[in-house]
């Protein structure tokens, strides 16, 4: 048994020896232990939201230090370290990049983690936990989120004797605040206009969801979006822009806006009415023009036509095959998605937390846009979790395209996009053994 007594010793050196094997025993007796040391993969930058957050963490416990690396091109280093044995035991990933990653044995499962620590997926917005989902497992947990909805300035819409407080609720509300709002030059040329279709944050998806349709099928093996509620939709989008005068004339006038100060630009010199917009766009607006965010700017719910919808995009936390310590890896996720850093990340950046109850706390709702676009997580959807999806996205809005300039028929160019994209699909399936 090993008994210590005082430490006595003409020698200053050799007490201080002493007191070094004294800690040593310590450590190894474990009442004192050093932290784990993990790495943390981002692609945010040099983000100091993110790096108080980690600070916090590393602050408020003592079994687990998390050490930041902001990474650039984030896709192809995480496959090659990975691959090379070298990968990071945490990684924030954009959330729809995780069917790919997953797909590739890239990431590691999370399943037996979140059940035995009885973690509720409904803890979460539904979209930001399903899209993080592969073949019926769990790869990632969700961090943020964000939607898309209608911005306007009030005084654009009660200048032309529209009430501020009911924005369009519909597609015929929508073309109808349109024409009071569109004003043209004697020559035809446009000098505002309403909302344009296939102007801001939005894309032919979003419409296909609102007449109630859907990209693929549940088991994301058969194309469905040239069936009847896309056609009808593309259509609606066609003639939307044909009431301006056409594509070229939208692109006239489009030359002419100020798209200086960003996405929003046209809205706040009251150029266009109203826009489509993400709600990332407004951390810029409440920076540089506070009185017009303040007292001008409003939101609208996503409108319909048989149903509401927006898309939900954003980022989750991932340990990728090979971490070193997945268990401190977890521990650091676990604190990342939980209530507090969760609100301190959306008042921080503007994104919307994952976390349900983080998103309506009152730092957050008490903003009156934002609470639009927290509320518009209702009518939610993701992007088809499937790593052929970014090729079959880039279809459907050739589709688009094609259509509005005239260059096919609506039905056309969604039946050559769908004929395209099931070839894609198939290939992937057979490769991943969904199908044979």
């Amino acid at each position: 048994m090993l008994r210590l007594g005082r430490i006595r010793s003409s020698c200053p050196l050799a007490a201080a020896a002493m007191l070094v094997v004294l800690g040593l025993l310590f450590t190894v007796g474990g009442a004192v232990s050093a932290k784990t040391s993990i790495t943390f993969w981002h692609d945010w930058g040099v983000n100091p939201v993110i790096q108080s957050i980690v600070d916090r963490f590393n602050q408020t416990q003592n079994e687990v230090e998390v050490r930041v690396i902001p990474t650039g091109d984030l896709r192809a280093k995480l496959m090659a370290a990975v691959a090379g044995g070298s990968a990071p035991d945490v990684v924030l990933i954009d959330r729809f990049m995780t069917c790919e990653f997953a797909a590739n044995g890239a990431l590691t499962p999370l399943d037996s983690l979140i059940a035995r620590d009885k973690l509720d997926a409904n803890t979460f917005f539904l979209p930001t936990w399903q899209e993080a989902r592969w073949l019926g497992k769990q790869y990632a947990i969700p961090t943020n989120t964000d939607s898309r909805a209608l911005l306007y300035l009030r005084s654009t819409l009660e200048a032309a004797g529209i009430d501020s407080e009911k924005p369009p609720a519909t597609w015929d509300e929508l073309r109808a605040v349109s024409a009071k709002l569109t004003r043209r030059e004697s020559d035809g040329r446009l000098s505002r206009v309403g909302y344009v279709p296939n102007w801001g944050n939005i894309s032919l998806k979003e419409y296909i969801w609102q007449n109630g349709g859907e990209l693929l099928n549940e088991s994301l093996t058969k194309v469905i979006f040239a069936d009847k509620p896309a056609v009808e939709a593309l259509q609606w989008v066609v003639e939307f822009v044909d009431f301006y005068g056409g594509q070229a004339r939208l692109d006239e006038f489009g030359s002419r806006v100020d798209w200086t100060t960003g996405a929003l630009g046209p809205v706040l010199k009251g150029q266009v009415g109203l826009i489509w917009e993400g709600s990332w766009t407004l951390q810029g607006v409440r920076e540089n023009f506070p009185n017009i965010y303040k007292n001008d700017l409003a939101a609208g719910l996503p409108p319909q036509k048989v149903r509401r919808a927006t898309l939900s995009g954003g980022h989750g936390l991932a340990i990728p095959v090979g971490s070193s310590h997945p268990e401190a890896a977890w521990k650091f996720i676990r604190y990342f998605t939980s209530i507090e850093p969760q609100v301190q990340l959306g008042v921080g950046t503007g994104f919307i937390p994952a976390n349900r109850q983080a998103a309506i706390n009152q730092q957050l709702i008490q903003d009156p846009v934002l609470r639009v676009f927290i509320l518009a997580m209702e009518f939610a959807r993701l992007r088809p979790p499937h790593p052929a999806y970014p090729q079959i996205d880039a279809l459907i809005s050739d589709a688009f395209w094609k259509a509005i300039r005239h260059q096919a028929t609506p039905q056309a160019a969604l039946d050559e996009a769908a004929r395209l994209s099931q070839l894609i699909l198939d290939r992937y399936n057979r490769h991943y053994g969904i199908i044979k």
